[in-house]
């Protein structure tokens, strides 16, 4: 899963050392969603790094870096694995209850054999380079590989290139 013309190298699950980096990478994904949900970057970081399944990712390295990831839900493991103490641990007890339960609202629900992309982020400061792209091709082969019937993601449209991206690559 490498890709030669950018240097990229797609890998699956994102190793521990690198948990602290890719809730950083998300969150500035998010920035302006979890701004308004958690108040705060270190509390929004703490909080993603505490909820990611790295199992389920895949991640993009440029020269040893990372640089981006995607997070995979299937067969009912999500890659977000949000739980209300952590929320009423970073937020208090009133507001992490609040803010845990709007993270949940929006779960979504899969049907089997469906692969859903939790969430796609790329490093701000490579954007624009084929990463995503990259990502989403990667996608696509594990999910013949392992015989999904589709592969299903949600998108806000607060993100304009992102959304041109996935409907270039056919969702």
């Amino acid at each position: 899963m490498d890709n030669p013309d950018s240097h990229i190298e797609i890998k699956l699950g994102i190793p521990e050392e690198l948990r602290h980096q890719a809730a950083i990478i998300c969150y500035e994904g998010f920035r302006s969603q979890m701004e308004l949900l958690v108040g705060s970057q270190q509390k929004g970081i703490a909080l993603l790094e505490q909820s990611l399944d790295l199992e389920l990712a895949l991640m993009a390295l440029q020269q040893g870096r990372l640089v981006g990831f995607v997070g995979l839900q299937y067969e009912n493991r999500p890659f977000f694995r949000f739980k209300r103490s952590h929320f009423t641990q970073e937020l208090g007890f009133l507001r992490g209850l609040l803010v845990y339960l709007l993270f949940n609202l929006f779960a979504t629900q899969i049907l089997p054999q469906e692969m859903f992309i939790n969430v796609i982020v790329v490093d701000t400061s490579v954007r624009g380079k084929g990463i995503g792209t990259s990502l989403l091709q990667s996608v696509f082969e594990i999910t013949q590989q392992n015989q999904f019937h589709a592969v299903v993601l949600d998108v806000t449209d607060t993100n304009p290139d992102a959304r041109r991206l996935y409907e270039r690559l056919g969702f």
